[in-house]
């Protein structure tokens, strides 16, 4: 359970929240720009320079909600054709979906920013549409493949789907799906209760939050698909940005926290007026709506938060990796008896091979698949480096990002899968040639 609630919260909660923000404040234009358009103009033969109607205003919220459903509809046909063929590959799709959603947050920071709603020049509308349109459908496509893939690993490694196993994975997956969509329908509404100003305060600092956080992904894809050339400080940024990628969410918890605050506090000190007393029921009832809108949000930031500290220290305790074992090279070749590792269990290995002036242990993994094939590759993945892998509750995981492996896959290229590694069988052994780790020093 621990662990899906885990994966979606990590998934979800940081789009939910930029995207209610966004949402919300888009809303608020489009409310500003129908009352600007339903206000009397004075009569244009007088000369006079009264308010005009903006052409184009107030289209931003449709903007964004067909963003949000391209964006839906990419991570559905990319879903589909990762179950099905196999045929699409994360690392570009995620590139692609990254560059999309960087644009447009950038764009909806410099249209909000500056504008607010007050332009009417009609190219300054365009970008502003096209860059709500962009960052909805980016932020969509980047969030919902997990969602509608994990349901497919729920019974990996099971007989059958009636045991508890399988059931607390199905809860932990909807309770991380519960907390994220509440707490940002929440935030949504407590952002449109909020003043105009507040509003866009909010949206643009988490907006400024999700820029370098989109930036440092693809920068991590590119490196690790070997786009661009893997200087060093590259790869300290990527090893960087690996290791505290939650420090985004926690800010843009931060944001959202402190929003809510106000709200409430707003809720609770402000005074309640109408023009008759049921003027004064109704204004009186949305106070305690926001308040309670307010709370829903902190209690969603709690449990998020202490979901992706507490819970990912205690479902990660007490990893203790077995020492790798060294096997001796005969004429160029390593050979590993197969019934050695035909257990099914993650076997690490270490070859010492030779690195500028002086050795280093390539580390490499094998592990039996099903009744005809293997595993085999490096101790190191594309993304994650050289920090390895180990086994837990039957599954092999990255130690540095607990992304859980699909044992099928291992000895393929890409994602966080191990970088594959050419071996042959030969008589009832595995043969792997040292050359070929030789070739992979470079990575360790």
């Amino acid at each position: 359970m621990l662990e899906y609630l885990i994966k979606i919260i990590a998934d979800t909660f940081w789009a939910s929240i930029g995207l209610s923000l966004l949402a919300s404040l888009l809303q608020k234009t489009a409310g500003s720009a129908r009352t600007r358009q339903g206000a009397s103009s004075p009569d244009p033969e007088k000369g006079s320079r009264g308010l005009v109607p903006l052409r184009g205003t107030g289209r931003s919220p449709v903007d964004f909600y067909r963003g949000a459903a391209f964006g839906v509809a990419a991570a559905f046909i990319y879903a589909v054709l990762k179950r099905g063929t196999g045929f699409a590959v994360r690392e570009y799709y995620d590139l692609g979906a990254l560059a999309v959603s960087l644009a447009g947050v950038a764009g909806a920071i410099v249209s909000e920013a500056f504008a607010f709603g007050e332009s009417d020049v009609r190219a300054f509308e365009r970008f502003r549409r096209f860059s709500v349109f962009c960052a909805a459908s980016g932020l969509c496509a980047l969030s919902f493949p997990n969602i509608m893939l994990y349901p497919f690993a729920f019974a990996v490694g099971m007989d059958n789907i009636w045991n508890a196993d399988f059931g607390l994975r199905v809860a932990g997956y909807a309770a991380g799906l519960l907390i994220s969509i509440c707490t940002g329908a929440a935030l949504y509404r407590v952002s449109r209760s909020a003043s105009r100003r507040a509003s866009l305060l909010a949206a643009l600092l988490s907006l400024a939050v999700i820029l370098p956080k989109l930036i440092l992904s693809v920068t991590r894809t590119l490196v690790g698909r070997d786009l661009i050339p893997r200087y060093k400080p590259l790869t300290k940024l990527v090893m960087w940005w690996v290791e505290r990628e939650n420090y985004f969410v926690y800010a843009l918890m931060a944001i959202c926290s402190v929003l809510a605050v106000f709200a409430i506090a707003r809720g609770v000190k402000g005074g309640v007026s109408g023009a008759n007393p049921a003027e004064v029921r109704r204004a009186r009832y949305m106070s305690r709506l926001v308040r309670r809108f307010g709370l829903s949000v902190i209690l969603g930031v709690t449990l998020s938060c202490l979901t992706l500290t507490v819970g990912a220290a205690y479902s990660n305790r007490g990893v203790e990796l077995v020492p790798p074992v060294e096997l001796p090279a005969r004429d160029g070749k390593i050979i590993i008896p197969l019934d050695t590792v035909n257990d099914g269990h993650l076997r690490r290995f270490v070859h010492q091979a030779p690195k500028g002036s002086s050795t280093v242990g390539v580390r490499y993994i094998v592990v039996k698949k099903n009744e005809t094939a293997y595993g085999v590759g490096l101790d190191a993945c594309d993304v994650c480096g050289p920090t390895g892998y180990y086994e837990r509750k039957g599954q092999i995981v990255c130690i540095l990002c607990d992304v859980v492996m699909n044992k099928s896959t291992i000895g393929l290229p890409g994602g966080c899968n191990p970088v594959p590694l050419a071996f042959r069988i030969e008589e009832g052994n595995m043969i792997i040639e040292t050359s070929d780790l030789a070739a992979e020093a470079r990575r360790f």
